[in-house]
């Protein structure tokens, strides 16, 4: 069975003294686990509701897993996600915490706990989370991206500029690092260096076929320009 990632992509914006709306994409993309047939009923519903996008369903599932102890660890970090999907952040960190109880070595789990603290302005907490993530996982792109984002709204522009610099090291692809970086550039008086990320964040994003945060960008440049 295929996992179909989802993303869940949050804009938020405020006023720089440059007269430009800051763009920050707090980006969830639930981790690479194992979609492995399970030998629980109600753990194997519940993938299979979370795969299909019903994610109430899936969490009733959960809930049933975990009241049988099937797999404690991996019940939890799905019903995690499913809560995440479902704009329930304060349940989402709930259950990432039991899963970091049951395995302190769980990166996912920090990188997702970071996430939901990110959308609900728990940015220190957020920030701690990410760091523990890539200590335990290196290189992940998502996180640093994450990560900077969670700097820039702590107003840490020089350190969120270092994570988009190491996102996109690793991965060049990324549009939405480009994007926040070139607001971090703007945010900073570096009008070219602004203007030049974030036409790289309209190709990328024109490209992956996301007309919605293009045109968002396109808005960002004629501000600008």
């Amino acid at each position: 069975m295929t996992f179909n990632k989802q993303s869940l992509i949050s804009i938020f914006f405020s006023s720089l003294l440059l007269g430009l709306p800051v763009m920050l994409s707090a980006t969830f993309i639930p981790a690479q686990i194992s979609w492995a047939q399970s030998n629980s009923a109600s753990l194997q519903k519940g993938i299979e509701a979370y795969q299909n996008g019903n994610y109430q369903a899936a969490v009733q599932e959960f809930n049933q897993a975990i009241s049988e102890g099937a797999q404690a660890e991996k019940a939890y970090y799905l019903r995690g996600i499913s809560y995440l999907q479902l704009g329930k952040q304060q349940q989402a960190i709930a259950d990432y915490t039991k899963v970091i109880e049951l395995n302190a070595k769980n990166a996912d789990a920090y990188y997702d706990r970071g996430i939901a603290r990110t959308q609900i302005g728990n940015y220190e907490q957020a920030i701690a989370d990410y760091n523990r993530a890539l200590e335990l996982k290196p290189d992940q792109e998502r996180v640093y991206l994450n990560r900077g984002i969670a700097q820039s709204q702590q107003g840490n522009l020089e350190k969120a500029m270092a994570d988009y610099n190491q996102a996109i090291e690793l991965n060049g692809e990324l549009a939405d690092a480009y994007a926040n970086r070139g607001v971090i550039h703007a945010a900073m008086g570096e009008k070219e260096s602004a203007i030049e990320d974030l036409e790289k964040a309209a190709q990328l994003y024109q490209e992956q076929g996301n007309q919605s945060l293009y045109q968002t960008v396109q808005e960002r440049l004629e501000q600008l320009e």
